[in-house]
């Protein structure tokens, strides 16, 4: 991944489209927790991304990127709170403050697990993948065959060897999968 940091420093802006491909919908989620307004948090993670690329030559490693772009989008939350005058200095206690950024670190890892696990699924060949969706959606493979317009036998040999692949890629993290929401895995 430090070499997708390293294309968009060189201006590579197919390396940027996927990064905001892979961290747009983190962002978005992510400032929702702070001001629980879908639109708003839409604008202020793609302002933050967009940010990023005009700042791109000021950073050499993924940590660096993830680091500023959750930190500015919390940055634009708090100030989207205190603009829409929903929150002011004196509403949050140190404690208080402190406990709703540990909940928060801890949704920055839940997003970035679900990235991984996305990112291994897109990986899969194209009708693996869609058997897995339609499967993680919750969906038999009796209707996973009549939606596709294949067998079941097909649908459950694909099923069964696209887990295995996930599993060798996931390794610890191959629990996950089934822990994934659906629209998650749409994003």
């Amino acid at each position: 991944m430090n070499t997708i940091i390293e294309d968009i420093r060189n201006d590579n802006k197919n390396s940027f489209k996927q990064l905001f491909k892979d961290y747009y919908p983190i962002l978005c989620i992510f400032a929702n927790k702070y001001i629980f307004d879908q639109e708003a948090s839409k604008d202020i993670a793609q302002e933050v991304l967009l940010t990023y690329w005009e700042r791109r030559k000021d950073f050499n490693d993924l940590y660096k990127v993830k680091s500023f772009l959750y930190t500015a989008t919390r940055n634009r939350c708090l100030n989207y709170l205190k603009h829409e005058q929903i929150i002011n200095e004196e509403s949050y206690s140190p404690e208080s403050l402190l406990e709703f950024e540990n909940k928060i670190e801890d949704e920055i890892i839940r997003q970035e697990t679900y990235l991984l696990v996305r990112k291994a699924v897109e990986e899969l060949p194209s009708q693996m993948k869609r058997i897995i969706k339609l499967s993680i959606c919750g969906k038999k493979n009796s209707e996973i065959a009549a939606e596709l317009a294949i067998s079941e036998g097909t649908v459950h040999a694909l099923k069964k060897t696209a887990y295995k692949k996930l599993r060798k890629k996931l390794k610890q993290h191959f629990y996950l999968l089934f822990l994934l929401p659906a629209s998650l895995l749409a994003a």
